[in-house]
């Protein structure tokens, strides 16, 4: 018996918004920088919200559609893809404590989660268009 695969019209859909996600996260430290210790910093704080709220909606996107593309070929990629999106909703959370409620502690965890996901969202992308190439599902 053969292992399904992946959705086709959606699994290639899976690689371009995961490597979405991750430009959006990389545009995210590039905004941080942008607005560390510096003065005149609100403008880029509201930047970086805004960008904020894109990479939530393209790592929902990403979930949503590695979910429908991948439910049956690949549980590395669904599970991947899922807490992606739950770890860039947290990141909005502690984005939100540290600039609103001024928690500035929570840094020492947003910027190491950001890596976390930027690494997640490149593997992904690589892992996915492996999988969708080779038409082996990715275990």
């Amino acid at each position: 018996m053969t292992e399904p695969v992946p959705t086709a019209p959606l699994a290639r859909a899976f690689a371009p918004l995961a490597g979405a996600t991750s430009l959006a996260i990389l545009c995210q430290a590039v905004t941080a920088g942008e607005f560390v210790s510096q003065e005149g910093r609100e403008g880029w704080i509201e930047v970086h919200d805004m960008v904020g709220y894109v990479t939530l909606l393209l790592a929902v996107a990403t979930a949503v559609v590695g979910l429908v593309a991948y439910r049956r070929a690949s549980r590395a990629l669904v599970w991947g893809s899922v807490a992606l999106a739950v770890l860039v909703a947290v990141q909005t959370v502690i984005g939100h404590l540290i600039t609103d409620a001024e928690q500035d502690g929570w840094i020492g965890v947003h910027v190491p989660v950001a890596l976390l996901v930027f690494g997640l969202t490149i593997w992904l992308t690589v892992r996915s268009t492996a999988a969708r190439r080779s038409s082996v599902p990715a275990p």
